[in-house]
């Protein structure tokens, strides 16, 4: 069985895949963003924010309320990604029947929310007062996840082969 594949792509997704690149403000620094860490340099410093430091700043109550919004549907997509990667974990030897459609919906789904973190903080362009976002690893998985729907059969037997 090769449904380990898909499990490791997912990983990949979830831990090392850049999602976003930003640049803050007027050119006042540039950063990387994936579904678990935000990596920044700017004028005062490098730095580095895993999503749960990124949540206890909107607890503290440190990040204005558009950016808290942001940070709180990045995180929310987080999750649901998680939850996707275990899943395909988890029923990698079950042969149920919607596993390929609901990992492909999992997937799609939390891209969307991303999607949405985007907008919230930079704007319907992803471009405003915050600065500007390129969600390109975001639509680059909104793509995988559209030809994962439309070649499903293939992939199905690709990776359910021997």
């Amino acid at each position: 069985m090769r449904r380990y594949l898909l499990f490791f792509t997912l990983c990949l997704i979830l831990f090392l895949l850049p999602l976003q690149v930003f640049v803050i403000g007027s050119s006042m620094g540039i950063g990387i963003q994936g579904a678990v860490y935000r990596y920044q340099v700017t004028e005062y410093g490098v730095f580095f924010f895993p999503i749960t430091r990124e949540i206890v700043f909107v607890l503290n109550g440190t990040y204005s309320p558009k950016t808290a919004l942001s940070v709180v549907l990045w995180g929310v997509g987080t999750v649901l990604l998680t939850i996707t990667t275990f899943f395909s974990f988890i029923h990698v030897q079950d042969r149920i029947v919607n596993y390929y459609r609901q990992i492909i919906t999992g997937l799609f789904f939390s891209c969307v929310i991303f999607l949405c973190s985007c907008v919230a903080q930079y704007g319907f362009f992803f471009n405003g007062p915050a600065g500007v976002s390129y969600p390109a690893g975001i639509l680059l998985i909104i793509t995988w996840s559209g030809m994962g729907w439309y070649f499903r059969h293939t992939i199905i037997n690709f990776l359910d082969s021997k």
